[in-house]
């Protein structure tokens, strides 16, 4: 049984953030303690003029709309909607890599959506990979 979990999110696109939202949700399932660690990509996704609006990226566009109808049918959540219930539950924690938000001018928490517990340094990354039982890369 996994203990705790550390998920790097280098890519801010919807389709990763539907990934780890799964991911995450599964190893919240199983009462894992799960950080997910946004990085450039990652970090983007959740400044609040991005996150659920037109400016979110797709790794392909050109397939949104099947994605989005597929989502609506089996009444699968939007990541956002997930990751918030997800964090309702006490076992998860996000947080932004002050260099990440620094390229993206949101320097903030205020920058970022409500879902965002902190801005920290990318050695508090490094430190938690190193004694996480899991370690994902998106």
């Amino acid at each position: 049984m996994m203990d705790s979990m550390v998920v790097g999110m280098a890519d801010g696109s919807v389709e990763k953030l539907i990934v780890a939202s799964t991911v995450i949700g599964g190893a919240i399932a199983l009462d894992t303690k799960v950080d997910m660690y946004l990085l450039l990509g990652g970090a983007r996704a959740f400044r609040k003029d991005v996150a659920g609006t037109e400016k979110a990226t797709y790794d392909h566009p050109e397939l949104r709309a099947e994605m989005e109808a597929g989502m609506s049918q089996h009444q699968i959540p939007d990541p956002f909607a997930a990751l918030r219930k997800l964090k309702g539950e006490g076992k998860l924690h996000i947080h932004v890599c002050a260099t990440a938000g620094k390229i993206w001018g949101a320097e903030q928490l205020t920058d970022f959506v409500d879902l965002v517990d902190d801005i920290v340094g990318v050695g508090e990354y490094v430190i938690r990979t190193a004694d996480a039982d899991s370690v994902q890369l998106l």
